[in-house]
């Protein structure tokens, strides 16, 4: 199967309306005026849905972070580019998606982004991304896909998310639902780890690196939020290949993963912005962990 793994478009819309500007909206506009306007550009998304397509793609991943501050106008810019895109695609919200307390509480992300399911065939099919947190998608044979919502709105510095007790609870039925000799890729919009901004960090993120080292059935750990990209082997360390895929609209340090899984690894291409999209690097993996 191939997977393209993207996060962290965006898309912005300002207003000056100032009912709209009276919450968090109003820095997340100062922070793109002054800043992100200067080094995020959303006309390099484009080429992507084509792209998708020459490269016989089979399933796109979103991560995340399709919004700057959860405004309805940048969730209708990033629908437009994503009904583009001829492949199934599973997305997931990040902090910028559930931005105010009110698009976080009404769960606007959810009326632009919902995932397609096939009929309920298996217990997994049960949860939800917009009810539970996390949905489970069996993506081929012998392989299956479940996908955290850990983002929530925070006070006006913060950016953290939360693995809650409530979605550990989750996640640890839904492993239990699927079957024992089926590998796993897991999507969050968050890394596991923490790092020196706790103010960015997941809450609990350390609770849900414990789980993951408990199921090695888990081979591949995707997320975004960092716009740094990563691709960390940890198997030796009994986790999983950790994979970032940067931000696809972060001018030059643009980045995306294409990746190739079969049964006995993957082979994972670095795709960055300059002036095209253009594939820099190419890394095989084994899958080592028992």
């Amino acid at each position: 199967m191939r997977i393209a793994q993207i996060s962290d478009f965006h898309f912005t819309k300002v207003t000056f309306n100032p009912f709209r500007l009276f919450s968090k909206r109003l820095l997340g506009h100062l922070n793109w005026l002054f800043f992100r306007r200067k080094t995020f550009f959303e006309a390099q998304l484009d080429p992507l849905p084509k792209l998708f397509s020459d490269l016989n793609v089979d399933l796109v991943l979103l991560g995340g972070d399709l919004s700057t501050t959860s405004f309805i106008k940048e969730f209708e810019k990033a629908a437009k580019l994503i009904g583009k895109i001829k492949q199934p695609w599973i997305a997931i919200p990040g902090n910028h998606d559930h931005y105010t307390y009110r698009s976080y509480r009404q769960k606007h992300f959810y009326r632009y982004f919902k995932n397609k399911r096939d009929e309920i065939t298996h217990r997994a099919d049960f949860f939800t991304l917009k009810e539970h947190g996390i949905e489970a998608h069996k993506i081929m044979d012998g392989w299956w896909l479940i996908a955290l919502d850990t983002a929530l709105a925070t006070n006006l510095y913060s950016s953290t998310g939360l693995f809650s007790e409530k979605l550990e609870s989750y996640l640890e039925e839904v492993l239990k639902l699927i079957p024992d000799t089926d590998s796993i890729l897991l999507l969050n919009h968050y890394p596991f780890f923490q790092n020196d901004v706790e103010r960015h960090n997941l809450v609990r993120g350390e609770v849900l690196q414990k789980l993951i080292e408990r199921n090695p059935r888990i081979r591949m750990y995707l997320h975004g939020h960092t716009h740094r990209h990563t691709i960390a082997d940890l198997q030796v360390s009994n986790l999983p290949l950790v994979v970032d895929s940067g931000s696809c609209a972060q001018g030059k340090k643009g980045s995306w993963n294409l990746i190739d899984i079969n049964t006995n690894g993957c082979t994972i291409s670095t795709y960055q912005w300059n002036d095209q999209w253009t594939k820099t690097k190419t890394e095989d993996f084994a899958w080592t962990r028992p």
